[in-house]
């Protein structure tokens, strides 16, 4: 094979649909991995969340499918946006906004910028409110919230991220008490099923946790 056709099919295997080509691997999760992609239609940059379909489970793919469905009926300037989803035979491919900055949990390690001062803090939380005011206006709670799905633009724009175990209340849910989320940000009172506000409690019990970490690089 010459070396023009092999990389014809090297930039073939990396193109999505001829919309989308994939670059580099930038995060990876419980259901597949993150690249940064180019939009060939108009140059945007893109993050792809690529999630393999050989032998996975129907109920781990019902929750891809949740998130999906959930994100698509957001429009907020603190939640990343759903710009997308492309299927093919072994893989799910969901188009997200793309942001650059990437998390506070990695901006915020020793080896980059270390803790932030109050002041910063203060900026950021204050803009995780107001993403969390929205989601809860929709009945969303987001139930996951921490350093590494706190996302931040180059101009310091905070956005929501990683909606997997979100979930989208009902009145009959109002009154349900269930927990989830990562249970090394979950306050004591909730993992031990507190009855707090089941819209409020998630949210703000890992918001606090993420408060503390942010300004301990412990986040």
């Amino acid at each position: 094979m010459s070396r023009q056709m092999a990389n014809a099919a090297f930039h073939k295997s990396k193109t999505l649909d001829n919309k989308y080509m994939l670059g580099d691997e930038i995060g990876k999760g419980a259901y597949g991995r993150v690249y940064k992609g180019l939009d060939l239609e108009n140059g945007d940059f893109v993050a792809i969340k690529q999630v393999s379909l050989e032998n996975i489970a129907q109920e781990d793919l019902n929750v891809i499918m949740q998130e999906i469905d959930l994100l698509k009926n957001l429009n907020h300037k603190n939640i990343v946006k759903y710009l997308g989803s492309l299927k093919t035979k072994t893989h799910l491919f969901i188009i997200l906004e793309y942001v650059e900055n990437g998390s506070l949990a990695n901006i915020v390690k020793p080896n980059k910028f270390g803790p932030f001062p109050e002041s910063l803090v203060a900026v950021y939380i204050s803009q995780v409110l107001e993403g969390l005011v929205y989601l809860h206006e929709q009945g969303v709670i987001h139930r996951d919230i921490k350093g590494a799905n706190i996302l931040t633009t180059k101009e310091g724009l905070v956005k929501l991220a990683d909606f997997g175990v979100a979930t989208k209340l009902t009145e009959a849910d109002v009154n349900t008490h269930s927990v989830v989320g990562t249970p090394y940000w979950m306050a004591p009172e909730l993992v031990l099923h507190a009855l707090l506000d089941p819209v409020m409690a998630g949210s703000l019990s890992h918001l606090d946790r993420s408060l503390y970490g942010a300004a301990t690089t412990q986040v």
